[in-house]
């Protein structure tokens, strides 16, 4: 865009000096041509006269339509100019607010990721509390149930101390059974003894 509004400038100024160039010349030819013509009316016919004037008229017109048509080109190139311009400030404008909304789309982007990671750290604070009292509870559950079977070991230890006393007092308690010959002759030689049947030895 720049480039182009450069060279916009750079025609227009080539113009306008040309215009001047064009007026000074048209301003010169005209007066050397009444100059010639005060010259010419002196010493030539009529006919050369007119036939210089005519000859000045072509030129003055054609001098005439290049100016013209210069003055065209410079009021289509100022047209063209604040054509460029308009849509220059506008498009300028529009950068300005997009740059606006960026900002503020930055900013509430900003703000609402702030937020989260605050929710976020306060769910993870909140979390690793849980965890924590659930690992306290849990040590305190353990550290119970240990306990326990520690207590529950020690019980079965003493019945099994107690079971194994008791066992081997009943043991010794109970006599080995008597051959049926060795009881009769211990009855034969032996003081008499009641009819009554042998009492068994309370286990």
């Amino acid at each position: 865009m720049n480039l182009s509004l450069d060279t916009i400038l750079t025609n227009a100024r080539e113009l306008v000096s040309r215009l001047r160039r064009d007026d000074a010349t048209a301003d010169t030819a005209y007066g050397d041509d009444l100059a010639e013509l005060n010259d010419i009316s002196t010493h030539r016919p009529k006919q050369a006269i007119l036939y210089n004037i005519q000859k000045e008229n072509r030129l003055i017109k054609q001098l005439q339509k290049e100016n013209e048509e210069l003055k065209q080109l410079v009021t289509e190139h100022r047209s063209v100019l604040e054509k460029i311009m308009f849509k220059y400030r506008q498009h300028v404008q529009q950068l300005q607010l997009m740059e606006e909304k960026e900002k503020m789309a930055v900013q509430l982007f900003n703000t609402g990721l702030s937020q989260e990671i605050q929710e976020k750290a306060s769910k993870i604070q909140e979390m690793a509390s849980i965890m924590q009292r659930a690992i306290t509870i849990d040590d305190t559950n353990s550290a119970t149930q240990e306990k326990r079977i520690n207590a529950l070991l020690l019980e079965n230890r003493g019945l099994k101390e107690i079971l194994a006393v008791h066992e081997n007092m009943h043991s010794h308690k109970q006599l080995p059974p008597v051959p049926a010959q060795s009881q009769t002759n211990e009855m034969t030689t032996d003081e008499p003894i009641s009819s009554s049947s042998p009492q068994e030895i309370p286990s």
